[in-house]
C-alpha cells in the first residue's frame, strides 16, 4: 500500500477554506452546541465569488485541497452542503479538524496541517477568510487570497 504522503509527484495545488470562503459563516458555535451548530451549516448560502475562482483554478488544472475547521462529525454536512452548490465535484482532497486539535484556534490547527499536506501538494494559493490563516498561509509561501472581498 503507498503512504499518501510520499511526494514523488508534485502538484500544483490551492489549499481551499469552506465556511466565509464559498459558503456563509455559520454563527453561533460553541462546544455546547456543537452538534446542532453541524446540521445548521446545510443552511449557509454559495458565496458565488469563490466558487467562480475555485472553477477558474480547476480549468487551469490546479487540485483543489480543502482544509476546513469544521470537527470531523460535520463531514456528511459539509459533503451534502458541497454537492448542493456545485462544488463537490471539484473536490480533489478534503480535510476537517481532527479531534486532537478541537481545542486549539484554527490558525494553529491549520498550520499544522498544512506543514503535513505540503508533503503531498506544492501550494500555490490559498483561500480563506480569516486573517490569522492567511498570515500562516503566505508565511508558508503561498500567494493568499482574502475570500472577505467577495462577501
Amino acid at each position: 500500500m503507498k503512504n499518501w504522503t510520499e511526494k514523488k509527484e508534485v502538484m500544483k495545488a490551492v489549499l481551499v477554506d469552506i465556511d466565509g470562503t464559498i459558503v456563509t459563516a455559520t454563527p453561533n458555535w460553541s462546544m455546547e452546541r456543537n452538534s446542532e451548530w453541524e446540521m445548521e451549516t446545510v443552511n449557509a448560502s454559495a458565496l458565488d465569488g469563490g466558487i467562480e475562482l475555485l472553477k477558474k483554478f480547476k480549468e487551469e488544472g490546479y487540485v483543489l485541497v480543502f482544509l476546513t475547521a469544521r470537527g470531523q462529525g460535520c463531514k456528511k454536512y459539509t459533503v451534502k452542503k458541497l454537492k448542493e452548490i456545485g462544488v463537490w465535484g471539484m473536490v480533489d482532497s478534503m480535510w476537517h479538524r481532527p479531534m486532537r486539535y478541537e481545542n486549539v484556534s484554527s490558525s494553529v490547527y491549520k498550520e499544522a496541517m498544512i506543514k503535513m499536506l505540503m508533503k503531498k501538494w506544492d501550494f500555490e494559493w490559498a483561500m480563506d477568510d480569516e486573517d490569522k490563516n492567511l498570515v500562516v498561509m503566505e508565511k508558508m509561501g503561498m500567494k493568499v487570497i482574502d475570500a472577505k472581498v467577495w462577501w
